[in-house]
């Protein structure tokens, strides 16, 4: 059965404005008529510039609009409006009017997408990377490397000595790798023997490999260092397809906080994705996954005190709390991470020596904690008018109300006993300008602390969780945003992500830093500007150069740089096989950036060592992105 059709036509795309054509073409046998168009696009859309219709209504990305009145569109017939935004410009088609439908009363029609004029950018560089022949080799590189005489054959059988606790998770891990292989603790001689040292001996991440001819040694202080070699080991076994030339190899990382950030709330990834992804960062010695578990599209983490949040506020779709949000569309769309699954995912990244720090995004952001519980974090009286940078009017949590305080300590409370990690990251970022400005709540709190700007109950709300957090024995980790104006403590940890320069101002300012600005971390940037690439433009296009030249400590007071993360936002990753495109091959990258210090680094090294990985991805069946792409 035939449907609708929805083109579009970009007449004019900038870096602050954007002007489109729209156009609704009938391609049923029904006439169409009082209907309502709906699609989902990130830009706020000026409804006094739109030519032959009307937006009705904007949520965030979701926009609704109708026609004139009495516009009736017959079989073959079209119905064009105009519409004019000075958020941004289009620049690739992820970011297109997204999974278009029609709610013609109580009944929705999908919409297929029909044709576009969209042009190449004038300045257009695909970046195509050719890549030399695979050769053996580790990502990320090792600190030292001494070559010997011979080379260790894998057997199909392996016996190990292994007789302190430290070592059991480096012994389960390489195991697992090969199944084919059997594993067994050894009564005499050993071919794997785990030795632990004095920390006086080896950094405390650190690791020795010895490889002979016949056996293997791993030195090491810590359960980590012992993993990490392991790891090592096990690289150099798969991409030497068994055959390992004998070395020693000294190694430890440049950073302690080498992570992965993913967002789980604009895009759904259940706990098979999740898990996934930790797997890989134990492949690349990543020990820090960033779990995004809450945002304005939705909540994803089961909250006894309130099920709400995860009955309500864990959805979006017709009828729903929420309405669709890039692109997911009019079906409920959605999902949450029950507390055995954030339990069983807590175990399985501390066996891969993987920290989980969540991130529980306050006070902007929150439009789904706000929408699910609006009896506790809604003031009627509030006449702030504000827009935020992804266009919600009523996504930030009131610091001038006691629910807001007694909501948030409740769920912390929780999440501090799902999570063992020391730091809670409470987010901070881009919350907007006007807000709270006609709150009598907020009005009447600024007043009664001697604040001269509501702005300032913010760092108010955020020193405070801060301070709840401490007497748990946690510290708190912020975006940059939350830096300003000393709303923290010198024992936060602040992300900087706009830019390197945030990141010198939070160094300078004595705070620890992980730099991981998004024109070099951000791996949801697309590789090239292609309009056909996947991914989005708004801090650039990352190709896989772009990524390796990152240098974490450029900046002054670079000893206050604890690390760097990979990060991909989920706006318009909506499954694993487009997670991945994202993620890798970049993400080799980001692991050697955070692993290597930059005098150890060598592109042309990290060329042939690529290839080798892309051949063990195609053995996971892992949808990297192709080079020549």
């Amino acid at each position: 059965m035939s449907k609708p059709k929805l083109h579009f036509d970009v007449l004019n795309s900038a870096d602050d404005s954007l002007k489109l054509n729209i156009v609704l073409e009938n391609s049923t046998d029904t006439e169409l008529k009082d209907f309502v168009l709906c699609f989902d696009m990130p830009r706020f859309i000026d409804k006094q510039t739109v030519v032959n219709g009307h937006v009705t209504s904007q949520v965030g990305s979701h926009i609704e609009m109708t026609p004139p009145a009495n516009t009736a569109i017959g079989k073959g017939e079209r119905w064009l409006t105009t519409i004019e935004s000075q958020t941004c410009g289009l620049f690739n088609l992820s970011e297109r009017p997204n999974h278009p439908y029609l709610r013609l009363g109580e009944t929705i029609v999908d919409v297929e997408r029909g044709t576009h004029k969209m042009s190449q950018p004038e300045d257009l560089d695909l970046r195509v990377l050719t890549l030399p022949a695979a050769s053996s080799g580790v990502i990320p590189q090792p600190q030292s490397i001494e070559p010997a005489e011979g080379e260790f054959r894998l057997a199909n059988q392996v016996t190990f000595n292994a007789e302190w606790p430290e070592t059991r998770n480096a012994i389960d891990w390489l195991s697992n790798q090969f199944p084919e292989v059997a594993f067994a603790k050894a009564e005499g001689d050993a071919t794997l023997s785990l030795l632990k040292v004095s920390a006086e001996h080896i950094m405390p991440e650190g690791y020795e490999l010895t490889i002979g001819g016949e056996s293997i040694q791993i030195k090491a202080a810590t359960s980590a260092g012992f993993f990490y070699g392991v790891v090592t080991l096990a690289q150099l076994l798969v991409t030497g397809q068994g055959v390992v030339a004998s070395a020693t190899i000294i190694d430890a990382p440049q950073y302690h906080h080498r992570g992965q950030f993913l967002d789980c709330a604009r895009s759904f990834h259940g706990i098979d994705t999740v898990k996934s992804v930790i797997d890989q960062m134990a492949w690349l010695k990543l020990d820090t996954f960033h779990w995004h578990l809450t945002d304005d599209e939705a909540w994803r983490i089961e909250i006894d005190a309130f099920p709400e949040l995860t009955d309500l506020g864990a959805w979006r779709g017709e009828g729903e709390l929420q309405p669709s949000q890039f692109g997911s569309g009019p079906k409920r769309y959605g999902g949450f991470f029950t507390k055995q699954q954030i339990k069983e995912v807590v175990e399985y990244a501390k066996a891969r020596e993987i920290a989980v720090i969540p991130e529980i995004d306050i006070p902007g952001h929150a439009r789904a904690l706000i929408m699910a519980l609006p009896h506790l974090l809604r003031e009627a009286d509030d006449k702030s008018e504000y827009v935020s940078i992804q266009q919600y009017q009523d996504n930030v949590l009131n610091p001038g109300l006691p629910g807001t305080y007694q909501v948030l300590e409740t769920i912390l409370d929780e999440v501090c006993e799902l999570f063992p990690s020391q730091v809670i990251h409470l987010g901070g970022d881009e919350v907007p300008k006007r807000v709270w400005e006609k709150s009598p709540a907020c009005i009447a709190k600024a007043k009664a602390m001697g604040l001269d700007d509501v702005r300032l109950l913010e760092g108010h709300l955020i020193s405070h969780l801060e301070q709840y957090l401490a007497q748990k024995g946690r510290k708190i980790a912020v975006w940059e945003e939350a830096s300003h104006g000393n709303k923290i403590t010198s024992n936060a940890t602040v992300c900087a992500w706009s830019n390197g320069a945030e990141g010198q101002k939070a160094a300078a300012a004595g705070y620890p830093v992980i730099m991981c600005p998004a024109q070099a971390t951000y791996l949801d940037m697309a590789w090239n500007k292609d309009v056909n690439e996947t991914g989005v433009l708004w801090a650039g296009a990352i190709d896989l150069k772009t990524a390796y030249e990152f240098d974490p400590g450029s900046i002054d007071n670079s000893e206050q740089v604890i690390g760097t993360q990979a990060l991909v936002w989920t706006e318009f990753v909506k499954d694993k096989a487009t997670l991945e495109y994202l993620l890798y091959p970049r993400l080799f990258a980001v692991a050697e950036v955070a692993w290597t210090a930059s005098e150890n680094k060598s592109w042309q090294s990290f060329l042939p060592r690529v290839a080798a990985q892309l051949e063990y991805l195609d053995m996971r069946n892992i949808n990297y992105r192709r080079m020549s792409s």
